[in-house]
């Protein structure tokens, strides 16, 4: 089976679990707290069995805290769906367990003497504020009913996926990010048949520290650059400006506009200039 055939596959598989944990939280309203985030990370950890195998424990490599931590991330995708009284309770909990979290998968550069303890508590304390900054800012998208937020973020999970292949040179971490998009991208098609059908906050905060995670990786074990990622990291933000409260009393048709076109002309005028350096340099080979 090739490749992409195998990635279509395996994104059906894991988009269809997570569909139906997203469907009874549609039917169960009270219980939408829990099944939206849980939902995400039964996807992920679908599809992530099906790419890379059963992961070991204690994980071996980086690739496989991203399967550990998609559970270990559960909770704070629960938090996100508190009530607003309490949200800042959540954004505490987001702050103070990102920052741990990603101390796990990257703390072997260190014990290494890859980087430096300043500079791996530089980076991790960075990639741990910037996880928090971004699953904050965006879980809001949970919110919004329709098709358009899992759009956009199915299109930066294809953004993401592109850059990692071509800049990051990892194509296991393209196919985990881009298969991630997919599952997140099933909320398309069930906006579009259901009325007021939304995600949940905790999928889309749990999803954006997936996407923080992959992209992390991708740098500190596998050839993405400081700027790749940076430019990532800032196109993730795209989908959020859907939620703009200056852009509320305008139709979501207008809304989808400003975040879609920089998905499409941004991100995808980066994937194209990757593909180009690329194809030029046949002796790459790929990390992961």
């Amino acid at each position: 089976m090739s490749v992409v055939l195998q990635s279509l596959w395996t994104a059906g598989l894991a988009s269809a679990a997570a569909a139906v944990f997203w469907l009874l939280g549609w039917r169960l309203r009270r219980a939408h707290l829990w099944l939206s985030a849980l939902g995400l990370t039964v996807g992920f950890t679908i599809l992530y069995a099906r790419i890379l195998g059963r992961p070991d424990f204690p994980p071996i490599d980086a690739t496989q805290w991203a399967f550990w931590l998609a559970w270990l991330g559960l909770p704070l995708g629960w938090l996100a769906g508190i009530g607003a009284a309490y949200r800042w309770v959540w954004g505490w909990g987001a702050l103070l367990g990102a920052l741990w979290l990603f101390v796990l998968p990257f703390r072997p550069l260190m014990e290494s003497g890859f980087w430096t303890p300043a500079v791996g508590v530089a980076y991790i304390v960075g990639f741990g504020v910037a996880a928090w900054l971004l699953m904050t800012l965006s879980a809001p998208l949970g919110d919004e009913s329709g098709a358009s937020a899992p759009l956009l973020i199915a299109l930066l999970g294809a953004v993401s996926a592109g850059m990692l292949f071509y800049g990051g040179k990892s194509a296991s971490l393209a196919q985990l990010s881009g298969t991630l998009g997919a599952v997140v991208g099933v909320g398309v098609l069930i906006g579009l048949l259901l009325r007021r059908f939304t995600l949940g906050r905790g999928a889309v905060a749990l999803t954006m520290m997936l996407f923080v995670l992959l992209w992390a990786t991708a740098h500190g074990f596998a050839s993405l650059t400081l700027g790749q990622l940076a430019l990532l990291y800032l196109l993730a933000f795209a989908p959020a400006l859907y939620t703009l409260p200056a852009l509320q009393r305008q139709p979501a048709r207008a809304r989808l506009i400003a975040p879609l076109m920089i998905l499409l002309v941004i991100g995808g005028g980066a994937v194209g200039m990757q593909y180009r350096a690329y194809t030029t340099q046949s002796g790459d080979y790929y990390s992961y």
